[in-house]
């Protein structure tokens, strides 16, 4: 059985109708009372409001009372100040009436990062420097200061709880990506999303092989373990360093000249049905290396290779190359 975690509002929510229920139903019984006259006389017990018209008269009556009041005071006082509290969050914090939720509302494929910490740091400048839009989640408002100047939308809040992945536009979303450095979050991170949205991509970091195991059992389309991965880098940048150093510099796109990328073919997209060496038709002069299609990859494809929706392309050219190119096969 999967455990999920539930907000201290739904707690409090729960614990008022339970509270209104069984109190209603033990003032009837212990002081014979009506139900419309029972549920009057716990509304002005737990509201302190005591208009002394009703009081109970037997010992179960003043028993139950001595329980009923101070839980009411605390589950009722709980429950105002959890909803002023959101009220205040979102003036305060969102830029007055979810300023920032609204914009999130407008996004379309988007990558959401869950967890700032420093490899969520890390994953989100990589995003912007590839010009993809992101919103952050995360439960500390210092670590995300700063962001919406930078063209990165946030949301502050826990991302294991429904309701935060839902502001974040789940339902709308290219990828999830969980940068948590405790594998135990990942794995009920992986689990939320995939109950909300069982068809979103969902990226998870993980401290190890047992913890890539795991993830992939709960459901994670990649798992990445940036120790595993940094090891297996750092060894073969040693063995082929200037190969390695050409594709840090093509994937960063930070270095002047051509980038690599992938685009997607989509259905009914300009690219679907055409042949490789249709591009110079089409006035495109970035060249395809590597070309996956469901389990078959092609490395350097011939000119009269044909492109079908759903095939997935490895391209090399200069960014307003690949930019055009990317439009085309997703128009």
């Amino acid at each position: 059985m999967i455990l999920r975690r539930v907000s201290t509002k739904t707690v409090l929510i729960i614990a008022a109708v339970g509270l209104l229920v069984l109190g209603t139903w033990g003032y009837a019984v212990v002081e014979d009372m009506d139900p419309f006259h029972a549920l009057y006389f716990l509304i002005i017990s737990v509201t302190t409001v005591g208009y002394g018209d009703m009081y109970p008269t037997t010992i179960p009556g003043r028993i139950l009372t001595l329980f009923v009041v101070p839980v009411g005071i605390l589950v009722v006082f709980g429950l105002g100040v959890s909803l002023s509290a959101d009220v205040l969050w979102d003036l305060m914090l969102r830029g007055g009436a979810g300023r920032i939720e609204r914009r999130v509302k407008s996004l379309r494929d988007h990558f959401i990062v869950c967890g700032y910490g420093r490899l969520g740091q890390e994953v989100v400048d990589s995003l912007k420097r590839m010009k993809g839009p992101v919103v952050v989640i995360d439960l500390e408002l210092e670590r995300l200061r700063g962001l919406e100047e930078e063209g990165v939308l946030y949301i502050v809040g826990d991302a294991l709880e429904e309701g935060t992945l839902v502001r974040a536009g789940i339902d709308r979303a290219r990828c999830v990506i969980t940068t948590f450095s405790d594998d135990t979050r990942n794995v009920y991170l992986t689990l939320e999303a995939r109950e909300i949205e069982s068809d979103v991509t969902v990226i998870s970091s993980a401290s190890g092989r047992e913890a890539r195991r795991r993830l992939y059992l709960a459901g994670a389309s990649r798992v990445v373990s940036p120790q595993i991965l940094v090891g297996d880098i750092l060894a073969k940048s040693a063995h082929n360093p200037y190969i390695y150093q050409l594709m840090s510099d093509m994937m960063s796109g930070d270095a002047p000249g051509e980038t690599i990328t992938q685009i997607v073919v989509s259905e009914g997209s300009d690219l679907s049905g055409k042949c490789l060496h249709d591009f110079q038709e089409l006035g495109v002069s970035a060249r395809v290396v590597l070309i996956r299609h469901e389990d078959e990859t092609v490395l350097s494809p011939s000119g009269e290779f044909c492109l079908e929706a759903g095939m997935v392309l490895v391209v090399v050219g200069r960014t307003e190359e690949l930019n055009r190119l990317d439009r085309m096969a997703s128009s």
